[in-house]
């Protein structure tokens, strides 16, 4: 089984940047637990990013020539796996044309959907002509399958729940807060990411503490709230101790499909309640009396949501999320558990189609 990561998860160099405490795992999406479930793993390598590489990704949305650098690990594959959509594309044009063999691709899909009626007529025209390469397309988000379905109405598409390292992230067990100024920490580079209705809720409320974690976030943004502090966490441990701060962790997101689940699942791993935007990928994992939710760019009800809940509420919230993350296994064993069951039915689904 070949894992074909985007250009710059390099396994090697990602394993020496999780000894570092730079990376929350020892290879990307803790990839490496493939070999658990009977698979012999490898990964792509890095080669040079050249001027062109970065051309044809900007041209096509994948990379074509990072894919051809690793040609010959695909070719030797029963199976390739990616995680991101991309890079299923990159590898289903070498299949489609005969540069490497055919062999069953089964990708996960993080950014396409959410952008998918914002591309070009032509975007969409080449995507469905590579897809038919691909055996299985899953998506994180149950809010991208409908849009899956639509785009790619003959491909496998199911929901294959992500996961976390929780070796790392360990489970521990929640607690009610006791400070009487509520510490809420929200973490989180994706573009998704709603600062300013956060920010609106909580910024210059003394009844707040709210810390921010984001390598993109100016402190233009919050230097007028003396309670607002923006901080850019350089290692793992770092961003771990910032939510050991937490009486809550905040995932504030504007209208989008698949965003917030990796600081979710960390905060009930930690045993922290989260408050979250009713959008993005974040309430496929967990239920209205799991987490916090708040619709979309209402700064009012994120600060209300808070307000009504006690400190014995708080922890039943958090309480709840631990035991869906764990009844459901939303780990990278998990993750990988998942992977395998979808390979071993392409498998056998091709088995039965040969008879």
């Amino acid at each position: 089984m070949h894992v074909q990561l985007y250009w710059g998860k390099d396994a090697e160099l990602y394993r020496e940047r999780f000894r570092q405490g730079i990376e929350p795992d020892e290879t990307p999406y803790g990839f490496h637990l493939a070999a658990e479930e009977g698979h012999t793993v490898t990964f792509s390598r890095d080669g040079k990013h050249r001027f062109m590489s970065k051309v044809i990704e900007r041209i096509f949305g994948f990379d074509l020539v990072h894919a051809w650098h690793n040609r010959r690990a695909i070719a030797a594959a029963d199976v390739v796996w990616t995680m991101t959509e991309g890079e299923a594309f990159a590898v289903a044009t070498l299949m489609k044309f005969g540069l490497v063999p055919r062999r069953p691709i089964v990708s996960a899909s993080i950014w396409l959907f959410n952008r998918w009626d914002l591309l070009p007529w032509w975007r969409h025209w080449l995507y469905r002509f590579l897809v038919d390469e691909i055996a299985v397309m899953g998506v994180h988000s149950a809010k991208c399958l409908p849009i899956a379905e639509r785009a790619f109405p003959n491909l496998r598409c199911e929901l294959m729940h992500f996961g976390i390292n929780t070796d790392y992230f360990t489970i521990r067990p929640p607690k009610a807060p006791d400070s009487t100024v509520s510490h809420i920490v929200a973490a989180g580079n994706d573009r998704t990411r709603d600062w300013d209705t956060l920010i609106q809720a909580f910024g210059s409320d003394k009844r707040f503490k709210l810390t921010l974690a984001c390598a993109w976030l100016s402190n233009s943004r919050t230097a007028r709230h003396k309670n607002v502090t923006l901080v850019k966490p350089q290692t793992m441990d770092e961003l771990r101790e910032l939510y050991d701060s937490a009486d809550i962790i905040a995932v504030p997101m504007k209208e989008n499909v698949f965003s917030g689940i990796t600081v979710a699942l960390e905060a009930a791993a930690l045993g922290k309640p989260v408050l979250s935007s009713r959008t993005g990928g974040v309430p496929t994992y967990f239920d209205e009396d799991e987490v916090l939710y708040a619709p979309p760019g209402d700064p009012r009800a994120l600060r209300e949501a808070v307000l009504n809940s006690s400190p014995a509420a708080l922890e039943a919230v958090a309480h709840r999320a631990q035991e869906r993350l764990l009844s459901d296994d939303y780990s990278t064993r998990g993750l990988m558990a998942r992977y395998s069951r979808i390979t071993r039915e392409v498998f056998s689904r091709q088995g039965k189609a040969k008879h």
